[in-house]
């Protein structure tokens, strides 16, 4: 297998160059050297005569005779360690990472490389530079730096920018290494904050733009599809946007070990050929079917946007097609080999990306055990059982068994990068994987549909939405059972590198592994029940969706875990759905809404803006376009803050009624239920909830003298349930006001480890003899009632106390 040790010695000479620093011209000589020592000793090594009889060959001269690539494989070494230390920037006067770490603000001119990354607090902009302003000027510099300016400003790709801010080397520490992970971009420059200015032309890839516009069009449906935290999956496994996940979502997968289907990946690029290789070999032959599924799955990965992870997951998801059809062990070794090496090629340092090595030992497993272990199963189930097995077989095979053998040589990987082993992702996979297919193909068909006919999509989503929702039911299940996961902490590369030595001495040492099992023609019958089961199993759960969100007869009072803001989301026992707040969340909140509103609709009845403040609104601009109110109340200053002149705009554009709140001024929610304004200023309102006997009193707009005018309370009486104003601040939280409420049960929405300290400390020694309940302890608060009297449900179990 000469190719397979040569393409090794390549890569081993990247890693060997990327420890070992030494300059271009130091290992161009290393390979020259070698290089020159191999050809003279290959073909100009001069025999001695043998004066007497001839004597046997050296070991040397027969390994030299048999085997000549091994004495070829140090030139290879050498040559990987030349080509990483070429592709390495040359970082001089002339590239924009020179002009890192200075003491003063640069003025910075370029172009959008590709779409911004859009966070909860921040947005991402990855520029090409063109110039730079130190004071003197602009200077022609070449490169790419990675930007964070302020959210909820809308960007595209191609447009022209003029960036002020101060520009830094990316930070690295024991922990994680920002500097190494931007280098795998070729971004070398960082700015942590950034003033925009947008300059009138366009540049980049007309055809680039094409396809950037069309993925942020198939995003934007698929917001519009499916409620979060589902939205949010089906961006990241469909389009590899995997930063709408909640990170207490995102952890539940980490635990699980089921991490790797939250994104694009190999693995489930693997799925799409898998699938597509199917239907074509059906329709053509396997040559040609695998031919025609390859073409689907990098057609796919231009249309979604062509970037780096896209483009590694459809190598290596490509190349899974071939190690699972290729009949022999060593040439999907070499293919394995081989794909590294292009990419590599491509971008040296791919080598120390997760994904692509959780890709590369994925395909690893399988093409080393995927065979033997099925081989196994199938015969320990023809020995329990006489009946014909087959289809029973197959199931057990691809659903559980190829997971086995992936996870047994990707779990060193996860728990070095990760810092954690999970043991319940032995059972979990095996419960997830077998719906990945069906959330991949069924979504992916729905985004698209959708953009043709759009009420069709939306019937395609609905059955799409069972299994996403399954997953992540599913994931996090098995997220709380406990001891699943063994938090580990830092660990040795040795120990990952010991790992592998010995697996991979033992399996290339071990008998000739049999030939890939290939299994029978599925039965009709088998499809038959398949079919059965799928559309029972897509009826059940979204029957139980449907249910668990429509209207139960109770008034509902949902205080929602958003940080240090306000976030309420009121349920009448009709099924109205009314948001009061926010918070600066995107993610956690289209979560927290996505997970309750009605199944078959995504509209929020009303929306009440309590608060025009930053922090309580900054996450609506982007929230609304998922969950479109039909009617909004508003209250405070619009041009109190960015994201309120937003909403504002956003409102007038949509043509969604807006109207503004005035003291005394109630919302009817039917059944005798209502939202009365108990005060209105220049920062919001105070709202008071009625339902029969129930009050609940959400002073979340306090302006300057509303306290007074309120007669801290006496103005307004008994209440059961109080929110307290500014996540506990002490000024907006007199103790007068807790003693003419009386509530029975105060709730505190803040943030753990809040900046600001808030609670304040006073604060909770006011409350030392009140039930207090706070998101950052319980989680989401729900307070049920039918109006005469109340039940009080929590995420988390912290049920009380200060």
């Amino acid at each position: 297998m000469p190719l397979l040790w040569i393409g090794l010695s390549f890569l081993a000479g990247i890693v060997l160059a990327y420890y070992a620093s030494l300059p271009l011209w130091a290992w161009i000589s290393i390979f020259s050297f070698l290089l020159i020592a191999y050809i003279l000793t290959r073909y100009f090594a001069i025999p001695i005569p043998s004066p007497v009889e001839q004597a046997p060959p050296s070991k040397f001269q027969s390994l030299m005779t048999t085997h000549p690539f091994v004495f070829a494989l140090p030139v290879f070494l050498a040559l990987g360690s030349a080509y990483y230390q070429f592709r390495q920037p040359n970082v001089d006067a002339f590239h924009i990472a020179f002009y890192n770490d200075r003491e003063y603000d640069l003025l910075i001119t370029g172009y959008l490389v590709e779409p911004p990354d859009y966070r909860d607090k921040y947005t991402n902009l990855k520029l090409s530079v063109e110039a730079v302003d130190t004071g003197s000027g602009d200077m022609p510099v070449s490169g790419l730096i990675l930007a964070r300016v302020s959210p909820n400003h809308i960007y595209e790709y191609g447009e022209h920018l003029r960036l002020r801010g101060g520009l830094k080397t990316p930070p690295e520490n024991e922990e994680f290494s920002y500097r190494d992970y931007l280098a795998r971009q070729n971004v070398h420059s960082y700015m942590t904050s950034a003033d925009v200015t947008r300059l009138p032309d366009k540049k980049g890839n007309p055809l680039f733009a094409m396809v950037y516009a069309l993925k942020a069009r198939l995003i934007e449906n698929t917001y519009r599809l499916f409620h979060d935290p589902e939205a949010s999956l089906f961006a990241g496994i469909l389009f590899g946007v995997d930063t709408g996940l909640p990170r207490r979502l995102q952890e539940a997968f980490k635990n699980t070990g089921t991490a790797h289907i939250i994104a694009i990946s190999g693995f489930n690029i693997a799925i799409i050929a898998g699938v597509f290789f199917a239907i074509f070999k059906n329709i053509f032959n396997d040559r040609l079917g695998a031919v025609l599924a390859v073409v689907v799955i990098f057609g796919y990965a231009f249309l979604v946007g062509w970037d780096a992870a896209v483009v590694r997951a459809a190598f290596m998801g490509s190349f899974s097609l071939f190690a699972r059809q290729v009949g022999r062990r060593n040439d999907g070794l070499i293919m394995l080999v081989f794909v590294a090496v292009v990419m590599a090629l491509i971008n040296p340092l791919v080598l120390w990306d997760v994904g692509f090595q959780l890709s590369f030992f994925a395909t690893l497993g399988l093409i080393l055990y995927a065979e033997p272990f099925s081989n196994f199963t199938a015969n320990l189930i023809a020995k329990i059982s006489k009946r014909d097995t087959t289809a029973f077989t197959r199931i057990i095979n691809e659903n559980v068994i190829l997971t086995l053998a992936a996870q047994l040589t990707t779990i060193p990987i996860m728990a070095y990068h990760f810092k954690r082993l999970s043991l319940i992702s032995f059972i979990a996979n095996p419960f997830i994987l077998p719906v990945q297919p069906a959330v991949m193909i069924v979504g992916g068909l729905a985004v698209f549909t959708s953009l043709a006919i759009y009420p069709l999509g939306q019937i395609i989503a609905w059955i799409a939405w069972a299994f996403s929702a399954y997953t992540i039911r599913v994931v996090e299940f098995f997220d709380r059972v406990p001891n699943g996961v063994i938090f580990l902490g830092d660990s040795s590369i040795w120990y990952i590198v010991f790992f592998y030595v010995a697996l991979l001495t033992v399996t290339l040492n071990w008998s000739r592994l049999k030939e890939w099992f290939h299994a029978a023609t599925d039965s009709l019958r088998a499809v038959a029940w398949t079919g059965i089961f799928a559309s029972l199993f897509v009826c059940m759960v979204v029957l139980w969706r449907a249910a668990a969100t429509a209207g139960d007869g109770k008034f509902h009072i949902i205080f929602l875990e958003v940080g240090s803001a306000d976030a309420v989301l009121v349920q009448t026992p009709e099924g109205r759905n009314i948001l009061i707040g926010g918070g600066a969340s995107v993610t956690e909140l289209s979560d927290e809404l996505g997970r309750r509103l009605p199944f078959f609709s995504n509209k929020l009845d009303w929306l009440i803006i309590a608060s025009t403040r930053e922090e309580q609104v900054a996450a609506l601009p982007r929230v609304v376009e998922r969950y479109p109110p039909q009617n909004v109340l508003w209250s405070g200053n619009v041009q109190a803050s960015f994201s309120a002149r937003l909403l504002e705009e956003y409102f007038v554009t949509e043509g969604i009624p807006v109207s503004r709140a005035e003291a005394e001024q109630r919302l009817e929610l039917g059944n005798g239920a209502f939202i009365e304004v108990q005060a209105e200023g220049p920062r919001g309102s105070v709202l008071l909830i009625e339902y029969g006997s129930f009050r609940a009193l959400l002073p979340i707009g306090l302006s300057e003298g509303t306290l007074e005018s309120l007669e801290f309370g006496n103005a307004i009486g008994r209440v059961d349930v109080l929110l307290l104003a500014d996540s506990g601040y002490a000024p907006a939280n007199p103790p007068d006001l807790f003693e003419n409420l009386t509530p029975q049960l105060v709730v505190l929405s803040v943030g753990a480890g809040d900046p600001n300290g808030l609670p304040s400390q006073g604060v909770l020694e006011s409350l030392g003899g009140y039930s207090l309940l706070r998101t950052d302890r319980s989680g989401w608060i729900d307070v049920v009632t039918d109006g005469a009297s109340m039940q009080v449900t929590v995420e988390r179990g912290d049920t009380g106390g200060n």
